[in-house]
């Protein structure tokens, strides 16, 4: 099915005599910036699937807007390891205006192959992005804001804020106090086993990337061990279907998020290999170490929690829980499914250290796969709360023309995902365009 580009004739012909009036904005042209302040009706920061979903609607209402981008659009999807592929099946890619449009929509497509899918949206687009232009500072002024750029100012009356979900790696403080001849990387930047030096791998933090990693890892033949906290698991497949399509189909993309989902830790899944679970007990029972959550940091002597059956009590009992969920929503709805057939590990961990010297185990580096944080301090607006998270209603601020979309959890569990941030994005570009009018 051909896929027609977003807006009419005539507001492309429009929207083309504006663009060359502030600078030729759009069609990619690089900008001319000189010592005036240039002047757009709507600034988006951030050019990967959230901020070119506000272009598309920004577009579809005829609203002249330019997009800031750090580095390149879907730049955040380079940054995974080799083996990274999509953890939502292929038709989770749903993008307003360019579904996913390729042969195995119920496969799991790779690293590469995502950051393509959002070039490709931003060239559908024709979007009026400019590349390797970082927002340095946002202010206020008196009709609208005052972007700072590394290449020149621009005002605004509106800022659409859509800079990730995740932007910004963190790594424990305890993580300083580690023996440096042991070398540390954070799970962005960690690509390959062989990238490693030889020895043990200690792996730290448990949700998707760092369940993900363990499993390239093991994979690969390394010896690994796991320092598992406040994560779940959930089966890839269950009663016949894959997870994603059972959690649609009960609504729980559409649930509102609370506070709790927004600090809770993404279930460990994966789409490697066609998909597959990925269950801390397997990886105890196929040879992991399993650990607890890292406490102190001494040279080469690291202190754990032991905790380690508790959480994986936890962990089992999400994943009951969310086919608890499922198995309702057949019965309610008299489903003609197959019986459930989760594979059941009874491993245990018995007895695990709580100390661990890790020249003494083997241990040459430590992945953090310990998340990520908030950093606003650019903008200039005291609407930031805990972990620096904006206070917003579905994007919209209390700030007059402050708007921010692809949050985590932003109005709904699925808000920074393909299949919801297209939702959001129209939200709050209505938003913006009764504001204008009423100007």
């Amino acid at each position: 099915m051909k896929i027609e580009r977003p807006g009419s004739a005539r507001w492309k012909l429009l929207f083309t005599l504006k663009a060359t009036v502030v600078g030729a904005r759009a069609r990619n042209a690089p900008p001319r910036y000189g010592r005036s302040m240039e002047s757009v009706g709507v600034a988006v920061v951030g050019a990967g699937q959230a901020g070119l979903s506000a272009s598309y609607w920004l577009a579809q209402r005829e609203i002249d807007h330019v997009l800031f981008e750090r580095d390149r659009s879907g730049n955040s999807w380079h940054d995974r390891w080799d083996s990274f592929c999509l953890v939502t099946p292929n038709w989770t890619l749903d993008l307003p205006g360019f579904p996913y449009d390729g042969d195995d929509p119920d496969g799991f497509i790779p690293r590469d192959a995502i950051a393509a899918y959002v070039s490709r949206y931003r060239h559908f687009l024709d979007a009026p992005v400019h590349e390797a232009a970082e927002v340095l500072k946002l202010r206020r002024m008196d009709d609208g804001w005052r972007l700072t750029t590394d290449k020149g100012e621009w005002s605004a009356r509106s800022v659409v804020v859509a800079t990730g979900a995740f932007p910004f790696l963190s790594i424990p403080p305890v993580a300083k106090a580690i023996d440096p001849d042991v070398l540390q990387v954070h799970s962005q930047k960690y690509r390959r086993p062989s990238a490693l030096p030889d020895g043990a791998v200690l792996v730290v933090g448990s949700g998707q990337s760092g369940a993900q990693i363990v499993d390239d890892l093991v994979i690969d033949g390394r010896e690994v061990l796991f320092s598992v906290g406040q994560s779940a698991w959930g089966p890839r497949r269950y009663r016949g279907k894959d997870i994603t399509v059972w959690l649609r189909e009960v609504g729980f993309g559409n649930m509102p998020a609370t506070e709790e989902m927004r600090q809770r830790a993404s279930i460990m899944v994966s789409g490697r290999d066609g998909g597959k679970n990925l269950n801390p007990r397997a990886f105890g029972r196929d040879g992991v170490q399993l650990l607890g959550r890292v406490l102190e940091a001494d040279g080469s002597t690291l202190t754990f929690t032991d905790d380690v059956e508790t959480r994986l009590g936890e962990a089992d009992e999400v994943a009951s829980q969310l086919q608890g969920m499922v198995d309702q929503h057949i019965a309610e709805h008299g489903i003609d499914a197959p019986s459930p057939d989760v594979e059941t590990v009874a491993w245990a961990p018995g007895a695990t250290p709580t100390r661990l010297d890790l020249k003494s185990a083997g241990i040459t580096s430590v992945v953090w796969a310990t998340g990520y944080h908030y950093d606003y301090s650019w903008i200039d607006a005291d609407i930031f709360g805990n972990r620096g998270y904006p206070h917003q209603q579905r994007g919209v601020t209390t700030e007059p023309g402050l708007y921010f979309v692809g949050l985590n959890a932003m109005h709904t569990t699925g808000s920074a995902l393909f299949s919801g941030v297209g939702a959001d994005a129209e939200h709050v570009v209505d938003h913006i365009s009764v504001a204008h009018s009423q100007k």
